[in-house]
């Protein structure tokens, strides 16, 4: 075909058939998704050259830009926007220490193994190893869902790969630049780089998080639109990118892991479970869009490489490929096995050995080694060497530890998630089953004529429910014996309970936002507290946390502008927002405690006991939100009133708009109509 869009167009839509049909039988097969599309690939790749009808496949094929600019996007916002922020801080030290330092050993390692025994002199071996040390644990991190491992090991993983990728580019660059100038890679360049370096990694930060926060308030504004939703995403996720690499001049990835974690915490806080639900999902299905064409292309760029051929013809490459491929396993082990121990030595919660041997093995290669590989200028000395060399890296990593790695997890015992893990699973368990037998005796007592077939049902739920019930018991016993493990886990439980009755309460319009920020706050606080092993947080359970600007403006006005109505108002409103944490403390507290007593029912006489310590801390903490709520309201009965309007108001609007939405839904009523009811029921 001449009309090179309409081929593209026709190539596009045979890979995305081909990634259907593949996705239906590697789930079969049991065999890692994205692996498997690098094989595909390659037979695809095969059959582009040998066979005239396949030919049309050969349009495509992998550029440095349409890696960068057009598939890095959503994989990484993907990854930053359901990456949990704060376990990744509290990960932040080895995170970075293998990101940073690790990246840079790992470069010198291979460059130095290389150079002395492959045709690349020193500066091209240094180069190949910068982007040869960018992992890629895209199917590693499909696998730790799917086996339900641990969530810190997959921090761990994923964030890693999330800011090694940057380091690499930004490394990359550098090396090349000194290259270019022929000043080689001496005392100078290297303090320069540093600085270049610095300013790249910040300043990505700062422009990611600038714009990130920006966008929260365009996601408030369309929140209950899902198509404006998504599409004021995608413009973050790509703008963003654009704007720091082309713009900027700063990292494009770090800025989009910015950006992701900002627009994911404003989504897991802010918008509703409907809108947070479909939001990841069409992420979800974009980062599925992106994968799914890498990495059939990465099968069909190795194929059209001629890799194999040259392997096995001339064996010219089968020297370097294999020195390379135990260059990048020793710099792995020594910046894994090295950098992480001595970081233990300081760390109040060290990295365990078992994950230390994933997070070498799953040290996979991909997207972002092959960007670089093929952004090297045609005539550079080595230059196919160098690509040749990363398409056998990748597909080394990919077939060998990425097929193996479901295995090593296993028989490391990683495939049992963590106690709250298990324990919140255990309990949605018995929760579904019950439901689901609740369900069985209604249909029991509506449809007489099926009874047989509706007793037989009844009695494999009701054995369901028991079975779901003996392993709920089987895992107290088990913590039962553990007090440290017991306390963590109803304590982490009554937090989640809390957490979850504040953004329902949010959703109803009983909350506001500022109150909704002062008990996320503090929440992160005590979940930090408790997973660090300090379970006294009465430091943290009888205060609000108030903002700076919040202590200031009370002595502003007491002795600077008594009289100044600006300062007054905002005297009257923190005075309402602290009435409200005082009021929603009282009704949260009550719900916890009322919660934890059903697990009284399940234990031992030391997990009631456990149980027991815990509600007596959520009962103290009732009784002093209700003489602080008292106080308030005595000494400011006009604040309280305008309080108790104003939640009426948004009480009043949230079921409004839910019951307009409902008529939409329906199409009782158009959109255009559904504007317009969707007022305030109260003027201010």
């Amino acid at each position: 075909m001449d009309n090179l869009l309409l081929t593209t167009e026709i190539d596009i839509l045979l890979l995305l058939l081909v990634a259907c049909f593949a996705a239906i039988a590697l789930k079969r097969l049991q065999f890692p998704y994205t692996i498997g599309l690098v094989v595909v690939g390659l037979a695809l790749g095969w059959l582009a050259l040998h066979v005239e009808a396949f030919e049309i496949l050969q349009t495509l094929s992998l550029s440095h830009d349409l890696i960068l600019f057009v598939f890095v996007p959503p994989l990484i916002f993907d990854s930053a926007l359901n990456l949990d922020g704060r376990l990744l801080f509290r990960n932040l030290a080895p995170i970075l220490l293998l990101a940073i330092p690790g990246l840079l050993i790992s470069t010198v390692v291979v460059g130095g193994i290389l150079s002395s025994g492959t045709p690349l002199t020193f500066s091209q071996a240094l180069l190949f190893g910068s982007l040869i040390s960018a992992t890629d644990p895209v199917a590693v991190i499909a696998l730790f869902k799917e086996l339900g491992t641990p969530k810190q090991l997959a921090v761990l993983v994923e964030g890693e790969s999330l800011f090694n990728d940057a380091t690499a580019i930004v490394v990359f660059n550098l090396i090349l630049a000194s290259s270019a100038t022929e000043m080689g890679v001496g005392a100078n360049p290297l303090s320069q780089g540093l600085g270049q370096f610095s300013v790249s990694f910040i300043g990505g930060m700062l422009v990611g998080g600038a714009i990130g926060y920006l966008a929260r308030y365009l996601m408030a504004l369309v929140k209950n639109n899902l198509l404006l939703l998504f599409t004021v995403t995608a413009v973050l996720a790509y703008g963003v990118f654009l704007l720091a690499e082309e713009v900027v001049q700063v990292s494009g990835v770090i800025a989009l892991v910015s950006a992701g974690l900002t627009a994911g915490w404003y989504a897991s806080n802010r918008l509703p479970p409907a809108a947070q639900e479909a939001l990841g999902e069409f992420w979800e299905y974009s980062a599925f869009l992106a994968n799914s064409l890498i990495f059939l292309l990465v099968g069909l760029t190795i194929a059209e490489s001629a890799l194999f051929e040259q392997i096995s013809q001339t064996g010219s490459l089968l020297g370097p490929l294999s020195l390379t491929i135990l260059a990048i396993l020793v710099a792995r082990a020594l910046v894994v096995d090295g950098l992480l121990p001595l970081l233990n030595l300081i760390s109040a919660t060290p990295i365990e050995r078992r994950y230390q041997v994933v997070s070498f093995w799953g040290g996979l290669r991909g997207a972002v080694c092959l960007a670089l590989a093929l952004s090297l200028e045609a005539d550079l000395l080595n230059r196919d060497l160098i690509v040749m060399l990363t398409l056998g890296v990748v597909l080394f990593t990919l077939l060998i530890p990425g097929t193996t790695m479901g295995r090593l997890i296993r028989r490391l015992k990683l495939d049992r998630p963590a106690l709250i893990e298990q324990w919140e699973q255990l309990m949605a368990q018995v929760a579904v089953k019950r439901n689901a037998l609740k369900q069985v005796e209604l249909v029991q007592s509506f449809q007489p004529q099926f009874q047989t077939v509706i007793d037989g049902f009844h009695q494999r739920y009701q054995q369901a429910v028991t079975d779901a019930e003996q392993a709920l018991g089987q895992f107290i016993e088990q913590v039962d014996q553990c007090p440290e493990n017991l306390q963590s886990l109803l304590l982490l439980t009554a937090l989640s309970i809390e957490q979850k009755s504040y953004r329902t309460l949010y959703g109803q319009g009983l909350m506001s936002e500022l109150v909704l920020d002062q008990f996320n706050a503090r929440l992160a606080l005590l979940q930090d507290g408790v997973l660090g092993g300090d379970f006294s947080f009465e430091r943290f359970k009888f205060m609000p946390l108030e903002s700076i600007w919040s202590r200031y403006l009370q002595v502003i006005v007491q002795w600077v502008a008594p009289d100044n109505p600006w300062l007054l108002h905002q005297q009257s409103q923190m005075t309402i927002a602290r009435y409200e944490y005082w009021a929603i403390l009282v009704r949260v507290s009550d719900l916890v405690s009322l919660k934890l007593k059903v697990f009284s029912e399940q234990g031992g006489a030391s997990f009631i006991e456990v149980v027991q310590s815990c509600r007596d801390l959520y009962a103290q903490e009732r009784v002093e939100a209700a003489k602080e709520l008292d106080k308030i309201a005595q000494k400011f009965p006009e604040a309280v009133i305008a309080h108790q309007i104003e939640v009426s108001d948004r009480i009043a609007r949230t079921f409004q708009n839910e019951a307009v939405e409902k008529l939409v839904t329906e199409g009782a009523i158009s959109n255009g109509i559904a504007a317009q009811l969707m007022q305030p029921i109260f003027s201010k």
